[in-house]
């Protein structure tokens, strides 16, 4: 039982950790798109 238990905590951490990560990629997504929409000289679209 006490397996289960550690089992669930290292999953339930997994998940926390994946769902920060596909948070983080697509507000990265979302400001490269951003960026590159507005003509920001920094995605290299000021030419």
């Amino acid at each position: 039982m006490k397996a289960f238990r550690v089992l669930s905590v290292i999953f339930m951490l997994l998940t926390l950790a994946l769902g920060s990560l596909a948070t983080s990629a697509c507000t990265s997504t979302a400001d490269n798109s951003a960026s590159s929409t507005s003509g920001g000289s920094s995605s290299g679209g000021g030419y």
